[in-house]
């Protein structure tokens, strides 16, 4: 596995006509037009990114600035990780007729409050309380038990994307926190694989350094 740190270098993708920097992204890792996802990634702004991936990104425009390593973490059981995550975090809905339908967790939770009749709390109260229980209702399938007290959601943020021709929307949460490892093969599955839905759209990235 490979962690890179990708930087686009705006006027070399402007003059190249590269206009849409996750496009651009996904480029990095398409050796060939069959090849199926497997890298992970976060935005941490317009021209900067993070990336876990399988195999070495290949800058074939020219349009990208890397800073590759080899990622290869060790875990032991009962290691003190700090943890940081970007998930989309969502629950699912049946509808009537039979479909499923998805919602972010504190869209979720504003739709029962409205519902009720009632003004519902601010979203970064919402965000802290939904998102929290989120997250730790995975924590055993991936292999980490969360020190409760320590799990903060930094931010809760809608971001919209263009796939296949149509704009999504997504809401994302930035958690925070100490964790311990419990099970290393789950935790580390968990670090190359990534958490929750949304993946190729950013989301699901967990980095840990440990604490």
């Amino acid at each position: 596995m490979f962690l890179a740190k990708l930087q686009l270098r705006t006027k070399e993708a402007i003059f190249k006509n590269v206009y849409d920097a996750h496009q651009a992204l996904w480029e990095l890792f398409a050796d060939r037009p069959d090849r199926k996802r497997d890298f992970l990634f976060r935005e941490i702004d317009a021209e900067n990114y993070l990336a876990v991936s399988a195999r070495e990104p290949v800058d074939r425009k020219g349009v990208w600035r890397l800073a590759v390593k080899p990622y290869a973490p060790k875990l032991a059981e009962g290691d003190r990780l700090y943890v940081s995550l970007r998930a989309n975090a969502v629950v699912k809905r049946q509808r009537e007729d039979g479909g499923q339908d998805r919602f972010d967790v504190v869209q979720d939770a504003r739709k029962r409050f409205q519902a009720a009749g009632v003004e519902p709390p601010p979203r970064a109260v919402l965000a802290q309380e939904c998102g929290g229980k989120w997250l730790l209702a995975r924590q055993a399938e991936l292999g980490l038990c969360f020190e409760d007290l320590s799990l903060v959601v930094e931010s809760y943020t809608k971001r919209q994307y263009w796939r296949d021709g149509r704009k999504v929307t997504l809401g994302t949460l930035d958690f925070a926190g100490f964790a311990q490892v419990c099970d290393p093969d789950k935790a580390l599955g968990a670090l190359f694989t990534g958490v929750g839905p949304a993946k190729g759209l950013g989301c699901g990235l967990m980095l840990v350094r440990r604490a």
